[in-house]
């Protein structure tokens, strides 16, 4: 039997230590995307169409791509280069249109989460994750004791799972979403507990050792609260 790589990927990030294994998940398919695009799609002629229709990336994947291409060693600068000039050759022509009718609206032409390829593959990738998700729940008593176990979801994913399964509605959608629900609790006030402790800790009669042991608890609440560092909610589509 050939294994699912989808529910692998899954179990690998619930069985991490993150505080939103959606996040993990989410983080792997932006570094490699981000990866990919660099040493391969710089110089595919589609790509660079559709980057350029988009009038480059969105912000935060601008500078992801960035800080990728300027490792040291990297030669990705020249490609990063290359898709930036395609982007300000187009930029130039929008800008230039606007002469002769300045009195018209002014076309959108600011970067945005709609357009940016990167933003784009990381949706459809992470709806497909989100469903399969939804559907272990539904039908994997061990994958369901698996996610018992974990550390659950940051906010913004687990505010998606629970809008996603409310449009499923199936026999077992009560059950789903108080498993989500409970599970998000426990962790919230795992979480809660553990900022208080980190508060208590900045005392004067705890010593430096003992504040460093926690000292990674702030970020995870973060993490927990915010989601990762430019997080993508993939919310129903309303009909």
């Amino acid at each position: 039997m050939i294994p699912d790589i989808t529910f692998l990927h899954i179990k690998r990030a619930l069985e991490s230590s993150k505080e939103c294994f959606l996040c993990a998940l989410e983080d792997g398919i932006e570094s490699k995307f981000i990866d990919s695009y660099l040493s391969e799609l710089v110089m595919d002629a589609p790509s660079r169409e559709k980057i350029v229709k988009s009038r480059g990336f969105c912000n935060h994947h601008s500078y992801k791509m960035l800080i990728v291409a300027s490792k040291p060693a990297s030669s990705d600068g020249h490609g990063l280069a290359l898709v930036m000039q395609s982007i300000t050759e187009q930029l130039i022509r929008d800008v230039q249109r606007q002469r002769n009718h300045y009195k018209d609206r002014f076309p959108e032409i600011v970067t945005n989460k709609k357009e940016c390829p990167a933003c784009v593959h990381i949706a459809e990738f992470m709806g497909m994750y989100i469903k399969k998700v939804l559907e272990l729940l539904s039908l994997q008593h061990e994958f369901m004791k698996l996610f018992q176990a974990s550390k659950g979801l940051c906010i913004p994913h687990f505010v998606t799972l629970i809008h996603m399964e409310q449009e499923i509605v199936r026999d077992r959608t009560r059950d789903i979403i108080g498993t989500l629900i409970e599970v998000e609790e426990k962790n919230l006030c795992r979480l809660n507990s553990e900022l208080a402790d980190y508060v208590r800790r900045q005392s004067y009669e705890f010593s430096e050792k003992d504040r460093v042991a926690v000292a990674d608890v702030v970020l995870r609440s973060i993490e927990k609260i915010a989601g990762r560092r430019g997080v993508k909610s993939i919310m129903p589509q309303k009909s």
